[in-house]
């Protein structure tokens, strides 16, 4: 059954405190033509040292952590190894070690990845079918909608360990930040960011007893989860707080400080809010610049599009608030406030993808 294509797919397997059945698992994919097998030991201990020994004796690269690092750690030293020490792959297909992962859906993300080098290939999950444990259903739920409203983009399984990418993104993966399980969202935020393409494998689902062996600690590496795919939003609102408020701020001091100066009021307004709100424009796009999305490159083309999105806002804003109050009768305020709500989910999703791409 080897199949000499899938000599130079690589697949990385980070574990910690595994049983037997991944000696089994790891003899099925050599079974299918998949010898290169790196096993990351993250920690686990004297105890599990001979299972770790029986795979390097049936022809895997076994490489230890003294202590738990985290699955992201374990991931990218699996990624460095590949990095130093193989000249050429196809891809490199990672898989977790408790069995989750049927090896026909491993064979198949891994045909797909080498014809998309260039592209991360997810094996998701379908959460409707029965039998999903109701954590796993409701935590994924959650996530992917949390995720598609602040990236602009839907994947219906982001906690999946199996993933596949090819030598152009390797380096790429290195540099994404994380060390634990948050580094596998972290992963996805940087490639819609970044722009790279993302497909969706369907996959088999397979929960060994109620997912019990899983390591995944569902109060503390959740939170880890929710907090990295709102960390950058959570920069974005304080930074709009903050800008609001110095816009506020100096409006009123102006209005104060004009008074005695301009008989005509409207005039007064106008330059109090005109000079206001070009000191807020500007210390909003430095703080995004700099504190949200921290854009490495210099110049003025992200002062451009920072610009020209803040335009197209107030006329999407300006249009929005006419049609709710002509075509649905809907109080103007009440409509600026549903307008502009939308409009800042839509502002985060353009500037991270395209004003500081």
């Amino acid at each position: 059954m080897k199949n000499h294509n899938n000599e130079k797919a690589i697949i990385l397997i980070p574990s910690l405190e595994p049983d037997r059945k991944l000696l089994a698992y790891v003899n099925e994919l050599k079974e299918h033509g998949l010898t290169d097998v790196i096993i990351i030991d993250d920690g686990s201990g004297e105890y599990y040292q001979p299972i770790f020994c029986e795979l390097t004796t049936i022809g895997c690269v076994v490489l230890h952590h003294p202590e738990n690092y985290g699955k992201g750690c374990a991931l990218k030293t699996g990624f460095k190894y590949i990095q130093e020490n193989y000249d050429w792959f196809s891809c490199v297909v990672t898989v977790d070690s408790d069995g989750q992962h049927a090896v026909k859906d491993v064979l198949r993300i891994l045909e797909i990845s080498k014809k998309n080098p260039d592209t991360l290939s997810l094996g998701v999950r379908d959460f409707s079918m029965s039998g999903i444990p109701v954590k796993s259903l409701l935590g994924n739920r959650f996530v992917s909608f949390v995720f598609a409203l602040l990236y602009g983009r839907y994947l219906s399984d982001t906690q999946t360990g199996l993933r596949a990418f090819g030598i152009p993104l390797l380096e790429f993966m290195l540099d994404v930040k994380g060390e634990r399980f948050e580094y596998e969202m972290k992963m996805l935020i940087a490639c819609v960011q970044a722009g790279i393409s993302i497909e969706m494998i369907p996959i088999q689902v397979i929960y060994i007893d109620s997912n019990e062996g899983t390591h995944f600690k569902p109060i503390l590496d959740s939170v880890r989860v929710v907090g990295t795919i709102l960390s950058d939003f959570f920069r974005f609102s304080v930074s709009s707080i903050v800008s609001a408020a110095v816009d506020l701020g100096i409006a009123w001091l102006l209005l104060d400080f004009l008074h005695a100066y301009f008989k005509l009021e409207y005039l007064k307004i106008l330059i109090a809010t005109s000079v206001a709100r070009v000191i807020s424009t500007v210390l909003n796009y430095l703080l995004n610049r700099n504190f949200v999305f921290r854009e490495k490159s210099a110049g003025g083309r992200s002062l451009i599009r920072y610009l020209m999105l803040c335009a197209v806002i107030i006329i999407f804003s300006t249009t929005g608030v006419y049609v709710l109050y002509k075509g649905f009768g809907i109080n103007e305020k009440i409509g600026k406030v549903i307008c502009d709500t939308l409009l800042y989910f839509l502002s985060y999703q353009v500037q991270q993808r395209w004003v500081f791409k």
